[in-house]
């Protein structure tokens, strides 16, 4: 996104972040040109595949009919529960759990590879690690996965083009906490080392 575009075009005053922090939607900075396609089986839960869309006026019967025209609709059990957890709290509920996860993990990264550079957003269940010299990322993911039993996904994994850091991405969801921790240790400790 860039900022100073959307400003020409009537759109809200820029909001750094929303009241639980997240960054807001691009909707909040241009409504009537953003649409909104979004569903509960990442936020809630996998099973859970109910989608939402909202489009501003003048947008909606073309995309009710691009959706009618796949037949595409929701179960009722789906539909039902979707309604429900969002109309009792349910939804914030655990989309607020799972922020606080998020940060705990975050902070286990911070704490084991807060010497090299990495970024990523705190509600993000992934970061991206800038290797130190002299690794490179395909040496570095071959390393971690033979000497340590460990996956990381090598930068060329997510390049565009020709420039490719040396960088590898980390998956912070699926470990327990203790097992998470475990691991970012002995990789941190492993690029330590003096390379492959």
């Amino acid at each position: 996104m860039i900022a100073p575009d959307l400003r020409g075009y009537g759109s809200a005053p820029l909001d750094p972040r929303t009241a639980n922090g997240t960054p807001p939607p691009l909707a909040a900075y241009a409504p009537d040109r953003t649409v909104l396609v979004d569903s509960l089986s990442k936020r809630l839960a996998p099973g859970l595949t109910t989608g939402f869309l909202a489009a501003p006026a003048a947008h909606a019967p073309a995309l009710a009919r691009a959706l009618r025209s796949g037949a595409w609709t929701a179960g009722r059990f789906n539909l039902e529960a979707a309604v429900r957890w969002a109309g009792d709290g349910t939804v914030e509920e655990v989309g607020a759990a799972k922020r606080a996860d998020a940060a705990a993990r975050h902070a286990l990264v911070r704490g084991h590879l807060g010497g090299f550079r990495v970024r990523s957003d705190p509600a993000a269940y992934y970061c991206w690690w800038e290797l130190p010299a002299p690794w490179r990322a395909e040496t570095f993911a071959a390393a971690a996965a033979g000497r340590l039993g460990i996956a990381v996904t090598p930068g060329t994994a997510f390049a565009v083009g020709a420039a490719v850091p040396d960088a590898v991405r980390i998956g912070l969801a699926t470990p327990p906490v203790p097992v998470l921790d475990g691991v970012l240790r002995r990789l941190a400790a492993l690029a330590a080392t003096a390379g492959p």
